[in-house]
């Protein structure tokens, strides 16, 4: 494989995997920070809380808790990988839910599964934005056409 496309493929694949682990790190590493260094039971808490919000997700998407997904032929929208607006969007949220909330709360171990939680459905629900968004701009711009198509019309 030429290493260009190679590399768009890497890209392709990993997009949403790295947007995701940002958001996943960055609101840990607040927790960390704010709260307390996490034991076993406090990561596990974490990550309870993010397969929670995977599985209300899934549940949301797909109807049900146990179904083969439908092929999505969606084209792939090279504006909607970089996940600005669901990772960073994201980490301010868990910021401020770490800041002002959560470091009050009582019980403290409640921070982990909250923020978790937080942290995975909302990634989610703004990577549908970014989408949309992305969709958008390709809609409304040339960015979208192939590049021969345009050449061929000029």
């Amino acid at each position: 494989m030429e290493p260009r496309s190679r590399l768009a493929h890497n890209l392709t694949a990993e997009s949403e995997a790295y947007g995701y682990t940002l958001t996943i790190w960055g609101s840990g590493a607040m927790l960390i920070y704010k709260v307390r260094t996490p034991d076993l039971f406090h990561i596990l808490l974490l990550a309870f809380g993010a397969i929670l919000a995977f599985a209300v997700l899934g549940a949301i998407a797909f109807r049900q808790m146990v179904r083969e997904p439908d092929e999505d032929d969606t084209p792939l929208v090279v504006t909607s990988m970089v996940h600005v607006v669901s990772t960073l969007g994201n980490l301010v949220l868990s910021y401020l839910l770490v800041r002002f909330v959560v470091s009050a709360a009582t019980p403290r171990w409640i921070a982990f599964p909250l923020v978790g939680f937080q942290a995975t459905f909302l990634y989610n629900v703004l990577l549908l934005l970014e989408d949309f968004l992305s969709e958008e701009f390709v809609e409304q711009t040339r960015f979208g056409e192939d590049v021969d198509d345009v050449e061929e019309m000029e």
